[in-house]
């Protein structure tokens, strides 16, 4: 069995989660994507989130928040494991390159089959306790960039 090593970024605000739908997909997933060469998290975390969503990562709101493993999204006899940083973009985020949709998913509505089985069964149940909010509440009102 192969397993992929991701690292994503959780942006929460006013209890909802920034998910992502590659093109061509079906499940909602982090945004981030894999460490290239010998990138830290963080900088393939910067790299990413500039790809994908053309924003840039405030590298003082960053908290890693746990690494989660589960069956990787579409993909048969994958495995993947996601390094969970929780933090503050700067910027409107954008579907860029292979992102096709943005949402803002309620952290409580882990259920949803459309989510990939890490957000499903450990990630999303994870971040609706209190280290998510207690985040939020100190948040910067994301939202308000979106609206």
């Amino acid at each position: 069995m192969r397993t992929i090593l991701k690292v994503g970024l959780a942006v929460i605000s006013e209890g909802k989660i920034l998910l992502v739908r590659k093109r061509g997909g079906e499940h909602l997933i982090l945004p981030g994507g894999k460490p290239e060469g010998d990138e830290e998290d963080i900088e393939a975390l910067e790299r990413e989130i500039w790809e994908e969503l053309g924003c840039c990562v405030e590298r003082d709101s960053l908290s890693y928040s746990g690494c989660f493993s589960d069956q990787a999204a579409g993909l048969n006899d994958t495995f993947v494991s996601v390094r969970l940083y929780i933090g503050v973009l700067t910027g409107a985020p954008q579907p860029l390159a292979e992102i096709e949709a943005l949402d803002w998913h309620p952290i409580q509505d882990w259920d949803n089959p459309l989510l990939a089985p890490s957000l499903r069964n450990s990630i999303l149940p994870r971040l609706a306790g209190s280290e998510a909010r207690s985040f939020e509440e100190s948040g910067k009102g994301l939202r308000e960039l979106f609206n």
